[in-house]
């Protein structure tokens, strides 16, 4: 109450309302001109800013106010900033649509960043260190007594390097080539022969040049050096050519070669980071890890790069380091929040941990870097499917085959999705979209003839088995389920044929020679349905199912003692199958044999009471 009886009766209420609004829009253009600056909304702000200062003098020296005026306060102040506001409303609108994925309501102007880095390409080529040595040093080291000729060669050497800075490294080495067979003992001229060899991709005539100005400066500096101060370029050419020569051997992948050479760059310069990250990418080459390891963390200390980290994080990655990996990939990308690589093996990683709201998070950041990558979509989509949000899921595994018309695998999830909420019809359509991507999955074969199977299509699905079996020739699965396919239609044969191809690819099944073996009863066989039922015995002395078929053959065999024995060693294990054995017509012979009759006996009511 003692507020409002502090309100000055002659405020004019409506004119503070119009300057507070313009107060809290004036407040999202300087966000907006921070975040996202042109200059349509520079211009905006500054009248804004104009319109907004007059406002508040107006209100606080209680200026009586015209409709113009006020008009032009809500025009200027509030309608044309609210413009910016409703554009960028329904451009982030737009673009959650789109993506599939939370976006900012201000954009951020695209900038350079690590997006479009790539591991691969990182580790096969090697850091460079120094460049050409410039014709001014190299003028200065020239022992040459004939004036003219002198003249000459610093005139070339000037002409040449207007060549290098033009990037026509292949006319400069022309010139270089004379120069070093003129001047065969300027170790200055022949490194920068080596170099340009080494820029033409020759790199085995960058090799010969470096053997021979190495030759020429032996364990020290040349003579004429020793007793005057040493310039720095002379200082720096033996790790320099020794450095040269490393990179010449890496691209000739000669990788151990090339770890000697920029190890003894880095006896002359220590902290040679550039010597330590090439040493690296040897041993990682070689498939030395731990080494590479060491290295990469050396190369740490003497300055932070990103890239380098990640190359240590995706180390740690293949060598199961998951907390040391994790650690490396969330300092990237605290770093630089666009780094896309770290965001992806971020994912892998906490998708290998089964973290999954962490793995959520980091796949709605890599679609928004990358919003055209439809694997990203995928992996959100598997991510929200863990974590319960599946219409979500279903989402975004529709926009992943939108990017990705013949993308199987989110046909797959989109029909396990379907089928788990008892969406037979969808689940079929989906799988058979998956059979005609970029993948023929042995799992979409497997669903969808599981699907079949459980809709009572048996012929249906033994074709897609027997696609499947064409496709994926080493799978023991999909023959092994072919085969019981073809025993539930009662084609023995066949089933005997697919068996045996199932026992080439897996032999330690004792599954395979249950079903195998009752084929063959079922074909009379029963010396080879005896046969593999004791090789299926020898894998699982205890399958009550095997000892039970062993019965089986051996009772239509007519051999009384094997037939009483299997069974009583069958129903010890599990004394259910009594009820089955005397259902059956296998044993039909035997219901009034007294040692199958007192087997097979039921225990009595008091029995199971007293049990």
């Amino acid at each position: 109450m003692n507020l409002l009886k502090n309100i000055p009766l002659d405020l004019n209420v409506s004119l503070a309302f119009i300057v507070l609004l313009m107060a809290f829009l004036t407040a999202y253009m300087a966000v907006r001109c921070f975040r996202r600056l042109t200059v349509h909304s520079a211009f905006v702000f500054a009248i804004q800013l104009l319109m907004l200062t007059t406002g508040i003098l107006t209100v606080i020296n209680k200026v009586m106010s015209v409709p113009v005026y006020e008009i032009f306060l809500i025009a200027f102040g509030i309608m044309l900033p609210g413009s910016f506001l409703v554009f960028d409303y329904i451009g982030m609108k737009s673009r959650i649509k789109k993506s599939n994925s939370d976006v900012p309501l201000i954009e951020k102007f695209e900038k350079h960043s690590d997006i479009g880095w790539r591991y691969n390409e990182y580790i096969e080529k090697p850091e460079e260190w120094k460049n050409e040595i410039e014709p001014g040093i190299i003028a200065g080291s020239l022992e040459v007594t004939d004036k003219r000729l002198k003249h000459n060669v610093i005139k070339q050497l000037s002409a040449v390097h207007k060549l290098i800075d033009e990037g026509d490294y292949r006319q400069a080495l022309e010139t270089y080539n004379i120069l070093a067979e003129l001047l065969s003992s300027n170790v200055q001229i022949l490194y920068n022969a080596a170099w340009l060899n080494y820029k033409n991709e020759l790199y085995g005539e960058a090799i010969r040049y470096c053997k021979k100005a190495l030759y020429i400066l032996g364990d020290d500096l040349p003579i004429k050096h020793k007793r005057k101060k040493v310039s720095e370029e002379m200082e720096l050419i033996n790790p320099a050519l020794c450095f040269i020569y490393g990179l010449s051997l890496f691209a000739l992948n000669k990788y151990v070669l090339a770890i000697n050479q920029f190890s003894l760059a880095k006896k002359h310069i220590e902290e040679l980071r550039e010597a330590d990250i090439n040493i690296a990418k040897c041993y990682i080459a070689l498939g030395e890890l731990a080494e590479a390891q060491k290295h990469i963390r050396l190369a740490l200390k003497y300055g932070e790069d990103n890239k380098l980290r990640y190359l240590l994080a995706r180390l740690c990655f293949e060598k199961n380091e998951e907390m040391e990996c994790r650690h490396q990939l969330e300092t990237i990308v605290s770093n630089d929040p666009e780094f896309t690589e770290a965001w992806s093996l971020l994912g892998k990683l906490y998708r290998k941990r089964s973290d999954w709201p962490n793995a959520l998070v980091a796949y709605k950041k890599l679609t928004s870097l990358t919003p055209q990558d439809a694997d990203a979509y995928y992996m959100l989509g598997i991510a929200q499917r863990h974590e319960g949000k599946t219409e979500d899921a279903i989402a975004s595994f529709k926009f992943t085959v939108e990017l990705m018309p013949h993308h199987s695998r989110a046909y797959y999830s989109l029909a396990s999705v379907y089928d788990a909420q008892g969406k037979t019809e969808k689940a079929i359509e989906y799988l058979k979209k998956s059979l005609k991507g970029n993948e023929r999955l042995e799992m979409a074969y497997n669903h969808l003839a599981e699907i079949y199977i459980s809709t009572d299509q048996i012929y249906e699905a033994i074709l897609v088995y027997e696609e499947a079996a064409r496709e994926h020739p080493e799978s023991y699965l999909i023959h092994f389920n072919l085969g019981i396919s073809l025993m539930i239609m009662k084609r023995y044969e066949d089933a005997v044929r697919v068996f045996k191809k199932a026992h080439k690819l897996t032999s330690d099944d004792p599954a395979l020679y249950y079903n195998w073996a009752s084929a063959a009863i079922s074909l009379k066989n029963f010396s080879e349905a005896a046969r593999l039922y004791k090789e299926g015995l020898k894998l699982k002395e205890d399958d009550d199912e095997i000892l039970f078929g062993l019965a089986r053959v051996s009772a239509l065999s007519g051999d009384v003692d094997a037939t009483i024995g299997f069974l009583s060693r069958a129903f010890e294990i599990n004394p259910d199958l009594r009820i089955r054995a005397k259902s059956s017509h296998d044993f039909a012979a035997y219901r009034t044999h007294p040692q199958f009759m007192e087997i097979t006996r039921l225990p009595l009511k008091e029995d199971r009471k007293n049990a």
